[in-house]
């Protein structure tokens, strides 16, 4: 009866594990949305080479082209809370050293730069096994619930509340921000630690290389997960480089200034939110291939609305991308997290993240030089078409797919609390 009753406390409240790694996550999210905004103010304050700046912004993304595959194998084989909880205590630990550098006048451009690199590494193992966890606590049927409720609080605390606390921190004292960030992790990794400790996997083969290509194979061999994994890349580009040139749009062809511009990146923001609180209704109505589908749609629907060029349009446009960017990122993990093995989920999150982030910076050239030679409205434009035709092989691969419908066996919370 006590087995019972606490599959059933699981499966509708998530239980006493999931709230622990929801208030712990977007703890540390707030802490990621800090550091978003009040690295690069502190860097333009510290230096005075744009090149150094550019470098120090970008050093936090560095980490997953280089350390995803690995950590995520990592993941695999390790106490996943453990690792969550030491990658905040790492990222606190480099942010102190940055304070004392800051307040004794030594905080110069590589300081900064081993800043960002630490600061990237700990997101990539929080991150790495953060996802690779939640299966654990969660039964498989409520995985869009639980991952939706987790995307949200994280959108709110880390682009919105964390965003904002970025700026008017860093106003109060160059190290105000810093020392806040410190008290998130700090937060967070405490938080953690009343989540019971997970036991270590056995392993055939303890080479870390070796299990690193093997999730590598494991997304490769399976046409489901191989198509989600490139169609995220694509998207990531796609995303990333129409951000990369908003600013450009909102000033040049909006006539708005930076309220106007902070007030429509809140309007995607908020499209985000309302995404994550209605997905699981939305697969359970449509299930999941027409969410995917209908959440690609709408993204390429509302670049396509962003280069009418209005003010209206994009601010619609602007909140139905957010919409359908969080609806397809809810599905997608929780679809990954339900038919990924457990002793693969880490490396495979650490493959498909290294695709997702690796083509980030591709999108944000690309989508530059289309800025330059077209103008930054059809910079949207050809993102909407690129989405749009997009949803035409997802669509095609993920109707011959039954596991979108049928739950996977075993994978429930009889004993999710244990981990």
């Amino acid at each position: 009866m006590e087995r019972g009753a606490m599959t059933t406390r699981v499966t509708t409240g998530f239980g006493k594990a999931y709230g622990w790694i929801l208030s712990a996550s977007t703890v540390s999210a707030m802490g990621d949305g800090i550091r978003f905004t009040a690295l690069p103010l502190l860097s333009v304050a510290v230096l005075s080479d744009p090149f150094q700046i550019a470098l120090v912004t970008s050093a936090t993304t560095v980490p997953w082209l280089v350390l995803g595959l690995p950590v995520g194998a990592y993941a695999d084989r390790a106490d996943r809370v453990r690792m969550m909880i030491g990658a905040d205590v790492f990222r606190a630990g480099g942010l102190l050293v940055a304070v004392a550098l800051l307040l004794t006048g030594h905080l110069t451009f590589v300081p900064l730069l081993l800043l960002g690199l630490v600061l990237g590494i700990g997101e990539v193992v929080f991150d790495c096994a953060s996802f690779a966890v939640l299966p654990s606590v969660v039964p498989a049927s409520r995985l869009e619930a639980a991952n939706g409720r987790l995307f949200t609080a994280q959108t709110v605390s880390r682009d919105m509340l964390g965003h904002l606390a970025g700026g008017v921190l860093f106003t109060l004292g160059r190290a105000v921000p810093l020392v806040v960030n410190v008290v998130s992790f700090v937060v967070s990794a405490l938080l953690l630690r009343n989540l019971p400790r997970q036991a270590q996997r056995p392993f055939e083969e303890r080479n870390l290389w070796r299990e690193v290509v093997d999730g590598a194979r494991h997304i490769a061999r399976d046409r489901l997960l191989a198509t989600l994994t490139a169609a995220a890349g694509v998207i990531n580009a796609v995303y990333l480089g129409q951000v990369a040139v908003f600013v450009l749009f909102v000033t040049d062809v909006l006539r708005l200034g930076p309220t106007g511009y902070s007030l429509l990146l809140a309007g995607g923001a908020l499209g985000g939110i309302a995404g994550g609180l209605v997905t699981e209704h939305l697969v359970a109505k449509v299930g999941r291939r027409a969410a995917l589908v209908g959440g690609l749609v709408l993204v390429g629907g509302a670049g396509a609305g962003v280069v009418a060029g209005t003010v209206v349009t994009t601010a619609l446009g602007y909140f139905a991308m957010g919409f359908g960017l969080m609806v397809w990122n809810v599905v997608a993990v929780s679809l990954r997290q339900t038919i990924v093995p457990d002793h693969l989920l880490g490396r495979t999150i650490g493959a498909y993240r290294v695709v997702a982030w690796g083509t980030m910076p591709l999108g944000a050239a690309a989508f530059g030089a289309l800025a330059q030679v077209w103008g930054s409205r059809w910079a949207f434009g050809v993102g909407a078409v690129v989405i749009l035709l997009l949803a035409v092989p997802v669509a095609l691969v993920l109707a011959g797919d039954a596991r979108l419908r049928v739950p996977v066996i075993g994978k429930d919370c009889s004993g999710a609390e244990k981990l």
